[in-house]
């Protein structure tokens, strides 16, 4: 569903890409002068018209160049509360992609614009959206998981957004594994989501990705509690059966 990034290595060639493509700059002028007859002869004046057509190429090949640079990802923002969607965020900051892992989350990213945005004005965008801020009034709890190949980048982006969510309560903001993008999304899950039902499955091996695929943060985060707490048997404390079905957390959760 997304465009995943390799090892350590897919910024890196990114950027290893816009010096190949300097030597292609170099020899297509080289190959423009030969054919213009000014290769072995630098003295000779190369036609105005070969000359435009050689600027013309370079500019070509340096905009094909940073437009792959653009939309190379970079790292991800996981935003999971019951909406579930991720950002990906290119090597510049700037939103290329949003994607839906749920109805809520459909329904979030068609309400807000924010393609193009820098991350941190797109987070705050969705954070004062009606559906977040009707969430977050009930007491539902968001998780923001910000993944990515670049360490110092990731470094930035959590700082920079811990200190947005801060006036938010019940919200918090971690590091997450880029190890498990992949896992994540073929199990049709966001990466924040994904690790909390990893973390849920560590205390209950019988849940299952579908056990969790429906349930908000805050019914994830209270079942590790009921679970952590012993009371597994009890239905986490719902009068339900543990892995999640008719929790009863739904919109008026507390």
């Amino acid at each position: 569903m997304n465009d995943m990034i390799g090892t350590d290595g897919k910024l890196k060639d990114a950027f290893d890409k816009i010096h190949a493509e300097t030597g292609l700059k170099a020899e297509t002028k080289d190959f423009i002068a030969h054919k213009t007859k000014n290769y072995t002869s630098p003295a000779r004046t190369v036609p105005g018209g070969a000359v435009l057509a050689m600027a013309c190429l370079v500019l070509l090949l340096a905009g094909l160049g940073g437009h792959r640079l653009y939309f190379t990802e970079a790292a991800i923002i996981s935003i999971d509360i019951n909406p579930s969607i991720e950002l990906n965020v290119n090597p510049f900051g700037k939103v290329i992609s949003v994607t839906a892992y749920d109805d809520d989350g459909l329904r979030l990213s068609n309400a807000v614009n924010v393609r193009h945005m820098d991350y941190m004005g797109a987070l705050g965008v969705i954070l004062n959206s009606e559906g977040i801020v009707t969430y977050l009034g009930r007491d539902e709890a968001l998780t923001i998981s910000v993944v990515g190949q670049n360490e110092q980048q990731n470094k930035e982006m959590l700082y920079n957004i811990e200190t947005c969510i801060r006036g938010h309560e019940n919200a918090h903001c971690h590091a997450g594994s880029y190890d498990l993008v992949d896992e994540a999304h073929s199990a049709n899950l966001s990466v924040g989501k994904y690790q909390a039902f990893l973390e849920l499955r560590q205390l209950d091996p019988d849940i299952t990705v579908d056990d969790v695929k429906g349930l908000t943060m805050r019914q994830i985060n209270d079942l590790m509690d009921d679970l952590t707490n012993g009371r597994k048997d009890d239905g986490a404390g719902n009068g339900q059966d543990p892995h999640g079905h008719g929790h009863g957390h739904g919109a008026n959760h507390h």
